[in-house]
């Protein structure tokens, strides 16, 4: 075992991803809990990164979907060539996400063997999409499998979270439910719009109901459905990422699609509803203790197809979710 060892990780891209890959870090601490482990991320999840205790230095790298963005890598690669790194894992898929180890020249460099990319990592593997759930997945790359010691758990800044409270007028004595009703990978996993809104309907008569998200369609069906009403909080696309963590903390209940708030909802310990269509608990369920989630998924012979938008336009897999089967599973925790 190396002392010291510097250690650098290509993150996930996606919110939810980027949370169960937190399993990583903290398995690489157990294995060595001398080690530095530095970050390259992209812009937009660096507040998430910053409430990783396990991540030392965070590097940005913000490069859109389908560029190479070769010059910001070589950038990258001259500002980081002095820190010596012995390892590096690659936690994305693609050739370009590989590249700034290949050029830091990084005795080991691990990840799968995708897109050729035996060309540039020496430690490789094998992907068999779906086979594994997300986070052994990632653990593979450590030859480790996910044990309960390893859930993801961001840690908060309380006096940030104490503003959130107040600047959004949280009343931590009421059972507040959040939805989270938005999933950025596509239709195919969001509930209908429909069945939010008679879902918020019915329980907002007792609760105090805070939406989450950041969709501009969904913030102004919310808005049309439930304007000046007292008990519903449409808080899309008003809040930041950092202030989304604080909320959700406050949660008596948090309902989600599987999305990247239920995982940080479960990062947080919160108590989750998860609504699955056409992706699967077995994949990506969120990583809580079992009596702290319930999740809803009808296994329909179609589902999961694992498909942006439904092949068969009927989404079936979530229009068979009544708002039912919802309520029943919130009276079960309230």
């Amino acid at each position: 075992m190396v002392a010291n060892k510097n250690i650098l990780i290509v993150a996930p891209a996606w919110i939810g991803d980027f949370i169960i890959s937190q399993a990583v870090y903290k398995q690489l601490k157990n294995l060595n809990e001398s080690c530095e482990i530095d970050l390259i991320i992209k812009g937009d999840l660096i507040p998430l990164a910053k409430m990783m205790p396990e991540i030392k230095n965070i590097y940005e790298l913000t490069i859109p979907h389908g560029v190479l963005g070769l010059k910001k890598r070589i950038k990258l690669s001259q500002k980081l060539s002095n820190h010596k790194y012995n390892e590096c894992f690659v936690l994305q898929n693609s050739f370009k996400s590989a590249l700034i180890p290949w050029f830091l020249k990084i005795p080991i460099r691990v990840g799968y063997s995708t897109e050729l990319r035996f060309l540039l990592l020496n430690r490789h593997y094998k992907l068999v999409k779906h086979q594994l759930s997300m986070v052994n997945r990632y653990l593979k790359l450590l030859d480790s499998q996910y044990s309960y010691n390893l859930k993801p758990q961001i840690t908060i800044d309380s006096d940030c979270r104490i503003k959130t409270i107040k600047k959004f007028n949280l009343d931590n004595n009421k059972k507040n439910l959040f939805f989270c009703p938005d999933a950025e990978f596509g239709p195919a996993k969001r509930w209908p719009i429909e069945k939010w809104i008679e879902l918020i309907a019915h329980l907002s008569i007792n609760y105090p109901i805070y939406i989450v998200g950041k969709d501009p369609e969904m913030l102004k069906s919310f808005s049309s459905a439930f304007a000046n009403h007292k008990n519903v909080h449409n808080l899309i696309n008003r809040t930041s990422l950092q202030e989304v963590v604080n909320l959700l903390s406050c949660a008596a209940v948090v309902v989600s699609n599987d999305s990247g708030l239920m995982h940080i909802a479960a990062s947080v310990n919160a108590k989750i509803i998860s609504l699955f269509g056409s992706s699967s608990p077995d994949y990506t369920a969120p990583l809580i203790d079992d009596g702290d989630s319930k999740v809803i998924y009808k296994e329909l012979s179609c589902s999961p197809c694992f498909e942006r938008e439904c092949p068969l336009k009927h989404l079936n897999c979530l229009n068979s979710i009544t708002s039912e089967n919802v309520i029943h599973e919130i009276d079960k925790i309230l």
